[in-house]
C-alpha cells in the first residue's frame, strides 16, 4: 500500500495576536483549514471573531503569529519581534483568492446588482465586460436574483443585498470564502434564505471559515467549530461535539445563553421583498467611509491595470 500522503492546509494559522490600542484582542489562535473544509467561529460579541477574519486577508494587520493561504506566506514573526509582511503582489494576489462577505453588505449604492458584481472581476483581473457580465448573471441567478439585476441596493431588501455581496464576492472565483456574521444585519425572516446560499456553497466544496450566531447552521453545515473568547479558543471539534456535547464550561454556559435568547418568528403579514428595506438606509450611512475606501482601491487597481497595458503594449518599430 503507497503511504498516505499528508495534504498541507489551504489556511494556516499560527500564534496570531493582535491589539487595539492597549487592548489585546487574539492571544495566539491557531488554526487550520483544508481545501473544502467548512469552519464555523462561534462565540460572545467582542471575543475576537471577526478579528480573526479580518487578519486573514491583512484587513487588519496583525501583531504576531503566521498566516499562510494556498502556500504563500502573508505575515510571520521576524527578527526582534517584529512580524514581517509578504510583498504588495503577493498579498494582492491572495486577496483575490479570498472572498469576503461583511456583515453591512457593502455593496456600491450608485451601482446595481450587475454592476456590483462585475466591478471587480474587471478592476482587478481585467475581464472584459462581456464575459464579467455572463459570469455576474449566473452567479446572481445561482443566488436566486437574476431578476434583480438591474436593481440599486435602496430597491432591495436587505437578504437581496446580502445575496448580491455573496455574488459579488464569487466572481473573483475565490478558494476560500469568509463569511462575518453576514446574518446578523438582516431581518430574522430574510436569514434563511441566506443560509441557504452559503449551505449550497459547503455542498459544492467551497472552503468556508463562517462567524456565525446561527447555531443550526453551525450545526448542520460545519465540519468543525471553534468557539472564541476573550481572543483564545477555549473548545474546538466537530460540530456534533462542540454544540451537542461541549466539554468546557465556558462554551456549554455560552450554548445556553444563546438558546435562552433565540427569537421566535413574529407572527404578522409576510415579508414584502420588492420593498427596500432599513438595512439599505443603515449600510449607506453607517458604511459610506467603508464604501468610499472600497472606490478608492478599484481607482487605484484600474490605474495600476491601464499602466500595465501601456507597458505591454509594443511600441512602433519594436520587436
Amino acid at each position: 500500500m503507497a503511504p498516505l500522503v499528508k495534504v498541507a492546509p489551504l489556511v494556516k494559522v499560527q500564534g496570531l495576536t493582535k491589539s487595539f490600542g492597549d487592548n489585546q484582542i487574539l492571544h495566539g489562535i491557531d488554526l487550520e483549514v483544508a481545501a473544502g473544509e467548512v469552519i464555523s467561529i462561534i462565540g460572545p460579541s467582542g471575543s475576537g471573531k471577526t478579528t480573526i477574519l479580518r487578519c486573514l486577508n491583512l484587513l487588519e494587520r496583525p501583531d504576531g503569529g503566521r498566516i499562510e493561504i494556498d502556500g504563500q506566506m502573508l505575515c510571520e514573526d521576524g527578527a526582534k519581534g517584529r512580524i514581517k509582511f509578504a510583498g504588495k503582489s503577493e498579498i494582492r494576489k491572495v486577496r483575490e483568492e479570498v472572498g469576503m462577505v461583511f456583515q453591512r453588505f457593502n455593496l456600491f449604492p450608485h451601482m446595481t446588482a450587475l454592476e456590483n458584481v462585475i466591478e471587480a472581476p474587471m478592476a482587478v483581473k481585467g475581464i472584459d465586460k462581456a464575459a464579467a457580465k455572463t459570469r455576474a448573471l449566473e452567479l446572481l441567478d445561482s443566488v436566486g436574483l437574476s431578476h434583480r439585476a438591474d436593481h440599486y441596493p435602496l430597491q432591495m431588501s436587505g437578504g437581496q443585498q446580502q445575496r448580491v455581496a455573496i455574488a459579488r464576492a464569487l466572481a473573483m472565483d475565490p478558494r476560500v470564502m469568509l463569511f462575518d456574521e453576514v446574518t446578523s444585519a438582516v431581518d430574522p425572516e430574510l436569514a434563511g434564505e441566506i443560509l441557504l446560499v452559503m449551505k449550497q456553497l459547503a455542498e459544492q466544496g467551497m472552503t468556508m471559515i463562517v462567524v456565525t450566531h446561527e447555531m443550526g447552521f453551525a450545526a448542520d453545515v460545519s465540519d468543525r467549530v471553534l468557539f472564541i473568547d476573550h481572543g483564545l479558543v477555549v473548545e474546538e471539534g466537530k460540530a456534533s461535539q462542540v454544540l451537542g456535547a461541549p466539554q468546557h464550561d465556558r462554551t456549554k454556559a455560552f450554548l445556553k445563553a444563546v438558546l435562552e435568547r433565540a427569537p421566535m418568528a413574529p407572527e404578522g403579514e409576510p415579508i414584502d421583498e420588492s420593498a427596500p428595506s432599513w438595512e439599505a438606509d443603515a449600510t449607506v450611512s453607517g458604511d459610506a467611509s467603508h464604501i468610499a475606501e472600497l472606490e478608492s482601491e478599484v481607482a487605484r487597481l484600474r490605474q495600476e491595470l491601464n499602466t500595465k497595458e501601456a507597458t505591454d503594449t509594443p511600441t512602433e518599430g519594436g520587436v
